[in-house]
């Protein structure tokens, strides 16, 4: 066999095994952050986030789990927090964040709850009661909100009335659906540390990494365009927030790293209602904003719902 093409063969074996090298990669990278969360990242520590997971006992006969399935075909799960009595007419849906779990928005779901709402909490595709093998990531959750607004108007009936609120990823799905006619039942969006793309965000934890972010990012873009079906790229919250109509609250700690406050006045500037509010809780860290002022996370919470579905 000729010199030249041994090499050839030699310099094509490199090639392929480098390829599937870093594809290979690529899926243990999409595998490792956006696979199935088995535990809280956050552990729903009070001392940070204000979370007291000892309310759900208080309100456990009241609490029954629903499902619907998504539209890949996957079994998502929520908790339903009922009153007692006559069938109320308020729902508030509260979608956890990246790798928590429904018990993680009890300060949120209590206020709803003390107003009179009964309150719904999905556990996320690929979290906890959800089936998923991936994470959704704002982008895929959205579709998943839609249909559980759905699922509200078949409990409730046609004259309910709901609010949508979200922590971080969580966050960035209710300003998504808020952007894709969701039905007229969805009367305002309250938006905690909701992030603005999932470039953006991906960045934002790759800024100590030296190396070119869109270079750092490759690895996992890969990974999800092969196992998830899109790609990181696309993933922007921002043109459907220009496209949003509903009332909005947008809330953001100042000190937060890992959503910088910088995302979530992206979204603010862009969404397309008139209606729009953005209060800034000045010493709290990434969705720490209750635990650090309740007080006034309270009182902006409550005058806005107030003020949008009734006190």
């Amino acid at each position: 066999m000729q010199g030249w093409m041994i090499a050839l063969i030699i310099v094509a074996a490199v090639v392929l095994a480098v390829a599937l090298a870093f594809v290979f990669g690529s899926l243990f990278a999409v595998k490792s952050i956006l696979g199935r969360r088995k535990k809280p990242i956050k552990n729903e520590f009070p001392e940070k986030y204000g979370v007291d997971v000892s309310w759900f006992d208080t309100v456990k006969d009241n609490t029954e789990t629903v499902e619907i399935t998504a539209y890949d075909g996957i079994k998502l799960r929520a908790l339903l927090l009922k009153h007692d009595g006559e069938k109320v007419k308020r729902v508030a849906v509260c979608q956890h964040g990246y790798s928590a779990t429904p018990h993680s928005m009890q300060p949120y779901a209590k206020i709803f709850y003390d107003k009179g709402y009964d309150v719904l909490l999905p556990s996320a595709r690929a979290h906890g009661m959800s089936e998923g093998k991936y994470v959704g990531m704002a982008w895929l959750d959205r579709f998943d909100i839609m249909r559980w607004f759905d699922k509200v108007i078949d409990i409730y009936g046609s004259d309910v009335k709901i609010a949508m609120m979200g922590i971080s990823m969580g966050g960035a799905t209710s300003i998504a659906v808020a952007g894709m006619n969701p039905p007229p039942q969805v009367k305002c969006v309250i938006d905690d540390c909701g992030f603005s793309s999932q470039r953006e965000e991906y960045y934002a934890c790759l800024k100590k990494v030296p190396l070119p972010k869109r270079l750092a990012l490759l690895p996992l873009a890969v990974g999800v365009r092969l196992a998830c079906g899109y790609s990181v790229y696309d993933a922007d919250i921002v043109p459907l927030a220009q496209k949003a109509t509903l009332p909005v609250l947008f809330i953001h700690g100042e000190k937060d790293a890992f959503v910088p406050i910088e995302l979530g006045k992206k979204l603010y500037e862009a969404y397309g209602a008139e209606d729009k509010k953005f209060y800034a809780v000045s010493d709290a860290e990434h969705a720490a904003a209750y635990a650090v002022d309740k007080e006034g996370y309270i009182k902006e919470f409550t005058e806005f719902i107030d003020m949008h579905i009734g006190a």
